[in-house]
């Protein structure tokens, strides 16, 4: 009998994933599975104690319910703690950006289930940014500022949640001065925003780099230079239309390698944001391990090379 390891966070998004849980235990029981639970209470209690009774071989899978910033703890925890067995993903959270790049349809446990069972597995890029680890996305400016302040009342409501806090955050945008150095060029410019991004999706938007995969590693990088903000608006319209990359104040890069500075004394105040939860302050230094976590994906997903 195989054994599955379930981790899951109970407040993630709207709450929902509870309910489901005697299904999934029925369904995996009787597809051969002997199945574990640990339950999340808090923040940081899954690289804690969700896998005290975890070696790399103790399970043959771990599922994980729950959001992005639920899937980057349990992501953590399996590299600080060398556990190599496949991912799944129930995609219960707010925004469900890296679920979303990898095909699971959100909310519908049924069919995530069945695309688990189904056992297509592939290898997927992992960020590192100084001594933290991401699946799915870094940013800073406009990023940050959105994740961190959206309240639980806007969670509820899923992506749009995320587009009101981010158009109410506009009129007090600021500029912040960076250098950017990759392995090929040095940019230094006035930024509202950048995203390192590993696939296609990050705050709810679906089509920031369309042509992004998973496992090509390489980070897909945008950079939204400060501009009028009159001409931010009709940025956030080409972004929701998938144009945006042709936008004169969007800056495109891919690279595998990526130290970020401030040019202004506040260097050390501004905040990143990982995968919808807090990352390190400025100075980053950003680097990819490729192929890093295996990850059971919809057979379907077309955010993969190989």
């Amino acid at each position: 009998m195989k054994k599955v390891k379930l981790i899951y966070n109970p407040n993630s998004g709207q709450r929902s994933f509870p309910k489901h849980i005697d299904y999934f235990v029925q369904k995996f029981q009787q597809s051969g599975n002997q199945v574990t639970m640990f339950r999340s209470l808090e923040k940081g209690d899954i690289q804690k104690s969700g896998f005290s009774d975890i070696d790399s071989q103790a399970y043959n899978s771990i599922i994980v319910a729950g959001g992005d910033g639920t899937i980057n703890e349990v992501i953590t925890a399996m590299i600080e703690k060398d556990i190599n067995v496949p991912l799944g993903i129930l995609p219960f959270g707010t925004a469900n950006d890296f679920a979303n790049n990898i095909g699971m349809p959100i909310n519908k446990i049924e069919e995530c289930c069945d695309i688990i069972l189904q056992g297509k597995i592939k290898h997927v890029d992992v960020g590192k940014v100084n001594e933290k680890y991401f699946i799915n996305v870094l940013g800073f400016g406009l990023m940050a500022t959105v994740s961190q302040n959206i309240n639980n009342d806007l969670k509820k409501i899923g992506k749009l949640g995320y587009y009101i806090k981010g158009i109410e955050q506009i009129p007090s945008l600021r500029p912040i001065p960076v250098r950017v150095i990759t392995d090929s060029r040095t940019i230094e410019d006035n930024i509202y925003l950048m995203l390192v991004l590993n696939g296609k999706c990050a705050g709810g938007f679906e089509k920031l780099c369309t042509n992004a995969v998973l496992d090509d590693s390489l980070f897909d990088v945008l950079i939204v230079k400060a501009k009028p903000l009159h001409e931010i608006g009709k940025l956030f319209i080409d972004i929701l239309q998938g144009k945006h990359l042709s936008n004169e104040n969007i800056i495109y890069l891919k690279e595998k390698h990526l130290k970020i500075e401030c040019l202004d004394k506040y260097e050390g105040f501004y905040e990143s944001d990982i995968d919808g939860e807090k990352g390190p302050n400025l100075p980053l230094e950003i680097t990819l391990l490729p192929k890093k976590i295996e990850i059971y994906v919809n057979p379907i997903s077309t955010s993969f090379k190989y």
